[in-house]
């Protein structure tokens, strides 16, 4: 079973499945870092002695303070440790166009440990524009999201259940 933590003030959205796909996003500024982290330390060790063939790391941080980053490296070392050997990690580091800073901290982890980065500049006022109707094939129900959102629908594997209506700006 995977792991889903919604997206808080002060913590990141987290979305790990089993099958290899492990999302973060947002800001992770909590006060209690080991309440946070530790299921989620937890759940990667634990995936990590039967991962998927291919792990993606998807991380998108608006800001990570120090003790957020602590973690965040024993995730990156969990990974590290089986990629190769159990399975083929790889890291896309999406920021902000612009964020220097959470841009370094990305090029900071890189340079730590052996993995294979890609770093991703991200238009985050153009995606909060873009909308996407959608119609789900299953219940003929329609919604109009946002294109982020549906990035993660389809990251997550579910883009065959729905048709793409049209795209809004």
């Amino acid at each position: 079973m995977g792991i889903l933590v919604e997206k808080t003030q002060d913590c990141p959205y987290i979305n790990f499945s089993e099958e290899g796909i492990l999302e973060i996003e947002g800001r992770s500024i909590t006060e209690d870092p080991f309440t946070f982290w530790q299921p989620i330390l937890e759940w990667v060790e634990s995936y990590c002695t039967n991962p998927a063939p291919n792990t993606q790391l998807i991380v998108f941080l608006e800001y990570s303070n120090s003790s957020s980053n602590k973690y965040l490296s024993e995730i990156f070392r969990k990974l590290e440790e089986v990629n190769g050997k159990k399975t083929k990690v790889s890291v896309k580091w999406h920021y902000e166009n612009g964020d220097d800073a959470v841009q370094q901290l990305g090029e900071d982890f890189e340079s730590i440990f052996e993995l294979p980065f890609e770093f991703i500049a991200e238009d985050v006022e153009k995606q909060r524009a873009t909308k996407v109707k959608i119609r789900s094939k299953k219940t003929g129900a329609e919604a109009i999201i946002s294109y982020k959102y549906w990035d993660a629908i389809v990251r997550n594997g579910h883009g065959d259940e729905y048709q793409v209506l049209q795209e809004l700006s």
